[in-house]
C-alpha cells in the first residue's frame, strides 16, 4: 500500500487501555432487550430465569466441621461443581433462631486469605486497616446479634488459584467447562445462602447479604438471584457497562473483570438492570466520591436506574456517595448497621 491511508498497527490503542472502535460502537448502541420494564414481577421472573439457567450447578452443600469453638465453626464446604473450600460460621452467644448475614469478602488484590479478611486475626489486620478503618466486619456483626457466614471464593484462601496473574487463565479454564468465573462464584454463593438458611440456629426469613468491592458485587448479585434475601448492603461496586469500559477502566483489562462478567447476559441487560432484580427488597448501597474503580458519576447512573425500578413497586433504596476513596469507612459501617437493624433484627 502507498501513502498514509492505513493507520500503523503500532499506533492502535491496546485493548487493555481502551475499547476497539467496533466494540465501543456495539456497546454504546446496545438497547438491552431485558432492561427494566413493567410489570416488575414478570420482568424479574424472565431475567432472573435466564441468568440462573446459565449458572453452574448449585445443589445442597455437603459440609464438614474442621474446628468447633462453640460460637465459631470452621467448615469445609463441598460444592456441587466438585470443588471445595473453607467457610466460617460465627454465632452470637444467645440461643434460638437469629437473623444472619452472608458476608462476602472482597478482592483487594490479596489472595492468600479469603474469610480471614473479615474475622479478627493477625492475617487480616493489614487488610482491615487498608479497607475497613481497622474494623473486622464479621466480629462487629456478631456483637450486633447476627450470625455470620463467610466463605472462601474460588481463587482465595483455601481455594487459592495462583493469585492475580493467574485469574485470566482460571477464567479461560472455567469457560472450557461451559461455565463462567462469575457464574461459578454466583452458584457457590447461592449454595452457601441456602446452607445458612437451613441451619437450626438461623431464622431463614431474616438473612441478608453484605460485601465491599467484589464482595459488594457478590452481595447485590445474590439478592438479585434469590428472592429469599431479606435485605442487601453492597459497597463500592456500582456502574454501567459503558462507564466501566471507559479508557483505562478496570473491566477493560481482563483478569479480575472475569469475576463479574456473565457472557449470556452482556447483550441482554446492563449491571444496574441485573441489580434491580433486588429492588423489591431493602437495598443499601454506597460508593466513595474519589473511588478510582467505580467513579461517583457512574455509580449515580447505576443508582438512578435501580431507583426507577424500585419506584414502580413503591420501594425506596438507600443509596448515596460518601466522601472518600475505594474503602468501607467506619461512618458508612454505622449507617449499614442501622440499615440491618431496621430490616433484619
Amino acid at each position: 500500500m502507498h501513502g498514509n491511508s492505513l493507520t500503523p498497527l503500532w499506533n492502535m490503542t491496546a485493548p487493555s487501555e481502551g475499547l476497539l472502535p467496533f466494540l465501543a460502537e456495539k456497546i454504546a448502541t446496545n438497547r438491552y432487550p431485558l432492561a427494566i420494564r413493567e410489570p416488575f414481577g414478570e420482568w424479574q421472573k424472565e431475567l432472573r430465569g435466564i441468568w440462573r439457567a446459565g449458572l453452574p450447578p448449585s445443589s445442597a452443600i455437603r459440609s464438614e466441621v474442621l474446628e468447633d469453638q462453640g460460637t465459631l465453626r470452621r467448615l469445609r464446604f463441598h460444592y456441587a461443581t466438585g470443588d471445595c473450600g473453607e467457610a466460617v460460621l460465627m454465632l452470637p452467644q444467645w440461643h434460638g433462631p437469629r437473623a444472619a448475614v452472608l458476608l462476602m469478602h472482597d478482592h483487594g488484590g490479596v489472595f492468600d486469605i479469603g474469610w480471614r479478611k473479615m474475622v479478627s486475626c493477625d492475617a487480616g489486620k493489614a487488610h482491615a486497616e487498608r479497607h475497613y478503618d481497622g474494623r473486622f466486619l464479621a466480629d462487629d456483626l456478631v456483637r450486633q446479634g447476627y450470625a455470620v457466614l463467610i466463605c472462601d471464593a474460588l481463587g482465595w484462601g483455601s481455594r487459592f488459584a495462583g493469585g492475580y496473574a493467574e485469574q485470566q487463565a482460571l477464567a479461560a479454564q472455567v469457560m472450557q467447562a461451559g461455565w463462567s468465573l462469575a457464574g461459578l462464584v454466583a452458584a457457590d454463593d447461592l449454595a452457601a445462602f441456602d446452607w445458612l438458611g437451613r441451619q437450626p440456629e438461623i431464622d431463614p426469613t431474616r438473612v441478608g447479604t453484605l460485601g465491599f468491592s467484589f464482595g459488594g458485587f457478590r452481595a447485590w448479585q445474590l439478592a438479585a438471584l434469590d428472592q429469599r434475601v431479606r435485605a442487601c448492603a453492597a459497597l463500592s461496586w456500582a456502574g454501567t457497562r459503558q462507564d466501566l469500559l471507559a479508557a483505562g477502566a478496570t473491566l477493560l483489562k481482563g483478569q479480575s473483570a472475569f469475576y463479574t462478567l456473565h457472557p449470556q447476559l452482556a447483550a441482554l441487560a446492563d449491571f444496574p438492570h441485573m441489580a434491580a432484580l433486588a429492588a423489591d427488597r431493602p437495598l443499601f448501597m454506597r460508593t466513595g466520591s474519589e473511588d478510582r474503580h467505580f467513579q461517583a458519576k457512574s455509580a449515580n447512573h447505576f443508582f438512578t436506574v435501580v431507583e426507577k425500578a424500585a419506584g414502580t413497586i413503591g420501594m425506596q433504596p438507600d443509596f448515596g456517595i460518601f466522601l472518600g476513596a475505594h474503602s468501607f469507612p467506619k461512618d458508612t459501617q454505622r449507617l449499614m448497621a442501622n440499615f440491618f437493624k431496621r430490616h433484619l433484627a
